[in-house]
């Protein structure tokens, strides 16, 4: 201030602050304010809102100017059927950002809270004004068996999904399911892109060849319906007030058939369908116009990825292709380091948890596991843990007793059914990492998508994991979160 006046006359500080003010005020233009409108709802009563003035301003100075901004804006806003005007306001406090509460001494609403804010914003000192919106918590879903969608919802053993979907729900993510192909299903055609039947066999038991039907007569007949499951829990669609709800219900599913009901699966087909989903040229295959952000495999042979090189070749493209690949560890018991693709590079290996948060009894585990899902429990065997090494198809005392601690998903008739297995948690991280990606400033590469999942997953004591389970249990909400923050 000194450098200010050192060249002027004397005054007083009381003049000299005067003096400066109107100086700023002079070089503010007189331009009105943004009036920002939206959240206000029909139907809904409001009484408070927010007002920014600008730099410099004499509102943004003191607060008697604020209390005479607000009178005019009052009158302005018009009067009610008595003569008095539509609302009083009092400015209550200012906030961190400079800005100023405000509250009405009536409730209004939306039209006069709409005319009050534009009244407001017509003061040349306004930068912006908005209405002070109620928060509340996010809502669920209206999907009618979504309280059955305890792998979700559920904070301690479910993935988080919905405190995701306050961030992003996978909205321009692909995610190619490659698996027994699909059917049509009320709740999950409208987030079905393209895709493809790599089945080669053409003798008549699995459908006619490869075509760009994944959904062949035949097979249809046989009642398998493993990929139509697994297509749900990534993306059934989600607050259509039916049925369930999707991991990340903005993505959009390419079905790849590559399992039939006859015996002529081959590994040759999953490998092209690997390449394909990518985005890579298949001999004799159209293009696929929409390649796949991530790739979900829920089936897979038992058998060493070194045993298997096609695989390996296969993922690798899909990988240099810029697609993550997801594969389900397998359902026996036994060491992943048995069980491809989920054992080969540069492939995110699932193991299956149960609705107590514990490793299921079925699930494959290792040093290869990167995550663990939720993939359900239905049926509880005497023992919670067999011994590691120990093959399991499905002990004699596992009665399906308990469905519902199972994962609920799509099925045919556009009917749901409860099913169990890493096929049913691998599509959970397939949907999280489509959520990554969607959140993301610009796609991860696989070691960030992987890392992103394993720092934010959340541990399983080893007690409750034997064999290992890797860094935990995903998590849909904080995995968003990091994806969100701007790459290293």
């Amino acid at each position: 201030m000194k450098s200010l006046f050192s060249t002027r006359r004397r005054v007083r500080p009381m003049a000299a602050a005067a003096l400066f003010a109107l100086s700023v005020l002079a070089a503010i233009p007189a331009f009105a304010g943004q009036a920002y409108l939206s959240g206000l709802q029909a139907g809904q009563t409001y009484d408070r809102l927010i007002v920014k003035y600008k730099r410099g301003s004499a509102p943004a100075l003191a607060a008697a100017a604020v209390d005479a901004s607000l009178r005019s804006a009052s009158l302005a806003a018009g009067s009610d059927p008595t003569g008095k005007p539509v609302a009083t306001l009092k400015r209550l406090r200012r906030m961190a950002i400079g800005s100023d509460v405000v509250a009405s001494d009536k409730a209004l609403n939306r039209a006069q809270m709409q005319a009050l804010i534009r009244r407001i914003a017509d003061d040349p000192n306004v930068e912006w004004a908005q209405p002070d919106l109620p928060v509340a918590p996010a809502a669920l879903p209206n999907d009618t068996h979504f309280s059955a969608q305890w792998d979700l919802a559920n904070d301690s053993v479910g993935i988080r999904a919905p405190l995701a979907w306050d961030t992003h729900d996978g909205a321009g993510a692909v995610v190619a399911v490659i698996d027994t192909g699909i059917i049509s299903h009320n709740d999950l055609n409208a987030n079905v892109l393209p895709g493809y039947d790599m089945l080669s066999a053409s003798d008549g038991s699995d459908g006619n060849g490869r075509d760009s039907d994944p959904t062949d007569a035949t097979f249809r007949t046989q009642g398998i319906l493993h990929g139509t499951h697994v297509a749900g829990t990534v993306a059934a669609v989600t607050g259509n007030g039916m049925g369930v709800a999707g991991v990340a219900p903005g993505v959009k599913i390419v079905p790849i058939r590559v399992v039939g009901a006859g015996q002529n699966n081959f590994a040759s087909d999953l490998a092209d369908g690997i390449v394909w989903a990518s985005g890579g040229r298949v001999s004799g295959v159209p293009a696929n116009p929409n390649p796949a952000d991530v790739i979900n495999l829920s089936v897979g042979a038992y058998a060493s990825c070194a045993q298997v090189p096609a695989w390996q070749d296969a993922i690798d493209t899909a990988t240099a292709n810029g697609t993550i690949v997801v594969a389900a560890a397998g359902n026996n018991n036994s060491n992943v380091s048995h069980f491809a693709p989920a054992n080969c590079n540069n492939v995110i290996t699932v193991a299956a948890s149960d609705r107590g948060g514990r490793r299921a009894w079925y699930s494959n585990y290792g040093a290869s596991i990167d995550i663990a899902a939720p993939g359900g429990e239905s049926c509880s065997p005497k023992t919670e843990f067999f011994a590691l090494n120990r093959f399991v198809n499905k002990p004699a005392d596992c009665t399906r007793d308990h469905l519902a601690d199972g994962i609920a998903s799509t099925y045919r008739s556009n009917n749901y059914t409860y099913l169990d297995g890493t096929s049913m948690a691998a599509p959970h991280v397939a949907g999280v990492v489509a959520l990554i990606q969607a959140a993301s400033v610009t796609p991860r590469t696989f070691q960030q998508v992987l890392g992103i999942l394993t720092e934010t997953a959340r541990p399983i004591a080893p007690a409750n994991c034997p064999g290992g389970c890797g860094a935990g249990l995903v998590d849909a909400a904080a995995a968003v979160t990091r994806a969100r923050q701007p790459q290293p």
